[in-house]
């Protein structure tokens, strides 16, 4: 093994797909450099992370190199965990000071490494950065890791002389100073500050501002506290870690990063985090709620309806329709057009009646489950759609597997990542009749206000998926395809993420 020089510390304490796109990351910088690499996560994730690592480095000499460290954690909303802070402030002092510690996932003792070069996280809040300057030497840095679709680093928090948001920030700090009001109320009525403004982003439709919440959130009333967190961490860190590719979005990534260089701060684009191992696959069987029936469902409906009938619905890890009734009544349409389907509710949120169950299960075609193995779904010859809320890994995803999607977007990157599927790539349809709450009201693409009665989404859904499995949706899976072709792999040797992988650990001298 080469001479190991340097230590990166990599902070999962978020969700378990930015933690897996930060176990995923780890494995190809080792790859790249002999670097000593801490991954700090949750206790309840830390099986999952050494899985994720343990696979990607199969065959690699250099998996000593990464550590897992599992800590206590409070999940919460709003990005903050306090019990997780804490445990990981101490243990970072210890780091520092070039002391042993702990594992509380294990008990197992880790010894001292040479001094962390950088902290890369994807919830940094205010206090935890300031906390960690407070006890590293001035040369670690303090990046964030950016999972979400690049055009809202930009757009929605950089500033309006290059084309940012109009300082919505700096518009609800004036708001709660002249109301002596905390700006965490303030900032839950974010949209009403945005009402009736047209947003505009290079090689996007515009979209009037109410358009970036199009549903109503059971989690939080609006953006909210989520948009002023990510904002103060873009303003404080010293460069941004970007989990897309820069030829996916390369108008927004180029506009990010001369923004961030005006106060000499980089942006490295570095996607897609996908795993390329074989290995992947069957950790995801692994950790699903019914990861082995999942398979045998799509390999049954691979033998009775073919390839490309089914179709896969998810609203990732935190959504869930605060109207459910919409998906009930989308769900009889799926049904009465007899295609199979699977729909993943691994929301906390999420409640499946039991008279929709019993009709499920009568139907025949239909696979409900908790927390579904979505790669291994994807990459399944059943597939023939994903009906997505168009998070930023799921679009990668979908992409990388060839299959086009059905947009069913909720709040924030979403919102822009539909119009990026349906306008601007040709890859996808998105559903309008489905909207709650503010995006009720008038959408600029089509000058209409959706109906959103039970009436109007089954109309328009008979249409989408008529469309979706006909010679319309084949156009789009060929649209896919190119795509995907045209994506190539980053990741390959001399592509542009493993290139942009090189300038980051160059720019930390390793």
């Amino acid at each position: 093994m080469a001479h190991v020089q340097g230590h990166i510390v990599l902070l999962g304490n978020g969700s378990w797909p930015d933690t897996k796109q930060l176990c995923i990351f780890a494995t190809r910088i080792v790859n790249l450099r002999s670097t000593h690499i801490t991954i700090f996560t949750t206790e309840d994730l830390f099986e999952r992370a050494r899985r994720e690592v343990t696979s990607e480095m199969l065959d690699s000499l250099s998996l000593d190199l990464i550590r897992i460290v599992g800590l206590p954690s409070e999940r919460c909303d709003n990005l903050t965990d306090a019990i997780f802070n804490a445990a990981f402030k101490a243990i970072y002092e210890k780091l520092m000071a070039s002391q042993s510690f702990q594992c509380t996932a294990t008990g197992r003792n880790y010894g001292p490494l040479p001094l962390p070069r950088a902290v890369v996280s994807p919830n940094l809040t205010m206090d935890l950065m300031t906390d960690l300057r407070k006890r590293s030497h001035q040369s670690v840095k303090v990046l964030a890791w950016y999972s979400r679709a690049p055009s809202t680093l930009f757009f929605f928090h950089g500033p309006a002389e290059r084309g940012g948001v109009k300082e919505l920030c700096a518009r609800v700090q004036e708001e709660a100073a002249r109301t002596q009001t905390p700006e965490a109320k303030i900032i839950e009525k974010t949209v009403r500050y945005l009402h009736n403004h047209l947003i505009r982003v290079p090689g996007y439709e515009p979209i009037y501002s109410h358009e970036i919440q199009p549903q109503e959130l059971a989690t939080r009333g609006s953006i909210g506290i989520e948009w002023l967190t990510i904002h103060d961490m873009l303003m404080a860190c010293d460069g941004v870690l970007i989990s897309t590719p820069e030829s996916w979005d390369a108008l927004s990534i180029i506009g990010a990063r001369y923004w961030m260089k005006e106060t000499s701060r980089n942006v490295y684009a570095l996607g897609p985090m996908i795993a390329r191992s074989p290995q992947a696959a069957e950790n995801e069987v692994a950790i699903a709620h019914q990861g082995a029936a999942t398979r045998t469902f799509l390999d049954r409906i691979l033998k009775t309806h073919g390839e490309k009938s089914l179709l896969y619905i998810s609203f990732g890890c935190a959504m869930w329709p605060t109207h459910p009734e919409k998906l009930w009544t989308f769900l009889d349409a799926v049904m009465e057009l007899q295609i199979p389907f699977i729909l993943s509710h691994a929301s906390k949120d999420a409640t499946i009646p039991q008279k929709i169950k019993d009709k499920v299960d009568r139907y025949g075609l239909g696979l409900l489950s908790p927390f579904c193995p979505q790669e291994v779904i994807l990459n399944h010859q059943a597939t023939g759609w994903f009906v997505t809320q168009c998070g930023q890994s799921s679009v990668l995803e979908a992409v990388n597997a060839g299959v086009p999607m059905i947009c069913w977007p909720y709040v924030g990157d979403e919102s822009l990542n539909a119009i990026y599927v349906v306008d601007t790539l040709k890859i996808g349809y998105e559903l309008l009749q489905i909207r709650t709450g503010h995006g009720l009201k008038r959408i600029y693409r089509t000058g209409v206000r959706p109906e959103g009665t039970p009436e109007a989404i089954r109309a328009e859904t008979m249409v989408v998926l008529q469309k979706a499995f006909g010679q319309d949706g084949a156009k789009l899976r060929g649209n896919v395809a190119c795509l995907r072709k045209k994506l190539k792999d980053p990741w390959e040797q001399g592509g542009e993420s493993q290139q942009a992988a090189l300038a980051f650990v160059g720019s930390l001298g390793l």
